[in-house]
């Protein structure tokens, strides 16, 4: 669970920090800021994944006002019942179009696990005898790329492989139905930013957890009329999704992109949700997942949604402008997150008014005051 993020000089974000809660609406007028908190979070996983700095940062993610060069990036997490800080600084350089790792640290309950500090890699371990965590290893290291990436398992370094671990549990998506692919030439371990390769993403559930697209399916019967299966057809190299609805007693096959982009939303948002339940995600950010659908269609997913939060101590954290999306979500822990023009953004508690609903709060324009 993501517990705190910081962010500075990067785009409208200027010494932010918010403290995220377990089952949390983001509102805000489009511009204030609430994808670049996404943006953000998936350069870092885009770097544990092992590209190269200069693939992931450029100089137009710098805050155009600010004349320094460092940008930073930090989230603090807690796994299990463990505290782990994350914190990166990025260094541009002054006339050319590069950067590098001025610093990256990673803090494991209060102590330092990981450090690079530009130049130099430093490893700790945990003694296996008195249990304590020490430097071990030290080594000069690329500044273009994360070591972390490249550390091999072992049983001294285990908080440095389960935060590397638990990062890809983290799910940030803004689901967009009309550029999902419906072909799977392979498997994806990790579902992308507007889910275009959920077949191959869905692919790779039905080996490693095909549970997940059976109690999707239950769901899915109840909010898409006849609705039967999600299958891959296999076709040549490739596998395709078809769906199966009932109609007039018979079913019929359609092509996945056959059918609605509001159906197709639904089925990629409650196969997320099945996700969350199963432990592939253990953090859901989820970009306007209200588009394309109604309201009767998705208040079942949100109060999924909901108890699962609640009850398997996950994280949903949810952008969204719609007002019934809103008055269903609010619990009085919601974020406002507002900007002046050519101003940096401020985060705010969204405010309650006695007999207005938030969306109604929205409506007014009175968030502000």
């Amino acid at each position: 669970m993501i517990n705190e993020i910081y962010i500075d000089n990067f785009r409208c974000l200027t010494n932010f920090r918010i403290k995220p809660g377990g089952f949390q609406l983001w509102l805000g007028d489009n511009g204030s800021g609430k994808t670049s908190v996404l943006d953000a979070l998936r350069y870092i996983q885009r770097l544990m994944h092992g590209e190269h700095v200069e693939n992931i940062f450029n100089r137009n993610s710098l805050t155009i006002w600010d004349k320094r060069l460092n940008q930073t990036i930090g989230f603090s997490l807690m796994i299990g019942d463990e505290a782990y800080k994350y914190e990166l600084t990025i260094e541009f350089a002054n006339q050319d179009d590069k950067q590098r790792i001025k610093r990256e640290e990673l803090i494991w309950k209060d102590s330092i696990f990981f450090l690079f500090d530009g130049q130099e890699a430093h490893l700790y371990r945990i003694n296996r005898n008195t249990g304590r965590t020490e430097e071990g290893a030290v080594f000069p290291a690329d500044c273009g790329r994360s070591v972390i990436p490249t550390i091999a398992k072992r049983e001294d370094n285990k908080p440095l492989i389960r935060f590397r671990e638990e990062l890809d549990k983290i799910l940030l998506i803004n689901p967009v139905p009309l550029v999902v692919k419906d072909a799977a030439a392979s498997e994806s371990r990790n579902l992308s930013e507007h889910a275009e390769n959920f077949a191959q993403w869905y692919r790779h559930l039905l080996q490693e957890q095909p549970s997940i697209g059976y109690r999707a399916k239950q769901l899915l019967e109840d909010v898409l009329p006849g609705f039967e299966q999600l299958s891959l057809k296999e076709i040549g190299e490739f596998r395709k999704l078809m769906t199966t609805f009932r109609i007039a007693d018979k079913d019929h096959d359609f092509d996945f992109m056959n059918i609605s982009s509001g159906q197709r939303q639904l089925i990629v948002l409650y196969t997320v949700l099945e996700a969350l339940r199963a432990g592939t995600f253990s953090t859901v950010v989820i970009d306007e997942p209200d588009n394309f659908v109604s309201m009767r269609e998705i208040q079942p997913w949100l109060e999924n949604l909901n108890d699962i939060c609640d009850e398997q101590d996950k994280q949903a954290l949810i952008i969204s402008h719609h007002p019934e999306i809103v008055n269903k979500m609010a619990r009085g822990e919601e974020l406002w997150f507002s900007r002046q023009a050519e101003s940096h953004v401020v985060v705010q508690p969204f405010p309650k008014v006695d007999a207005l609903l938030p969306a109604e709060v929205m409506a007014r324009g009175w968030e502000n005051e």
